[in-house]
């Protein structure tokens, strides 16, 4: 074993001053050293990408949670309100249970009355939204034709 003062300790941890490794064998384990500096580079540059990526899916899963969240909120109010509205159409069958149990033809009347009513005003309503036109408007178009002619006023 070589006595530790004949050996150059600064030489050999980081090299001649002259440029020149102090032994020729360290020279591969520079260049091993340098390889492996480099992977570590390529690693926490690939680790801080892959940091990056698991933030963003975390920050996807709590918007999607926050969503599914506010999804149940709205399914459950809808539940109840169905829950309320077939409440009220039970009660309505009901009713319309015992009005047709009844013998008496009065209410019969009454019903086949209000319908008859009913479609009779939304006709009346239809015809004066569409300003009561008496048919429907015809453009004859000739083929091939510079002009064109039409049955509406002001339109050639």
């Amino acid at each position: 074993m070589a006595n530790r003062f004949e050996v150059d300790q600064r030489a050999a941890l980081f090299g001649s001053r002259l440029g020149k490794p102090a032994n020729p064998g360290k020279k591969n384990d520079m260049y091993a050293a340098h390889s492996r500096e480099m992977m570590e580079r390529q690693n926490d540059a690939q680790i801080e990408d892959l940091e990056a990526k698991v933030s963003q899916l975390k920050d996807i899963t709590n918007s999607i949670s926050g969503s599914v969240k506010e999804s149940n909120g709205l399914l459950d109010n809808m539940g109840i309100d169905f829950d309320k509205a077939a409440g009220l159409l039970k009660g309505t069958m009901g009713q319309l249970k015992t009005m047709m149990d009844n013998k008496s033809s009065k209410h019969m009347v009454y019903m086949v009355g209000f319908i008859v009513c009913l479609f009779f005003l939304m006709y009346v309503l239809r015809k004066l939204s569409f300003g009561g036109s008496p048919g429907p408007v015809t453009i004859d178009l000739q083929q091939n034709s510079s002009e064109v002619t039409s049955s509406l006023p002001g339109i050639h």
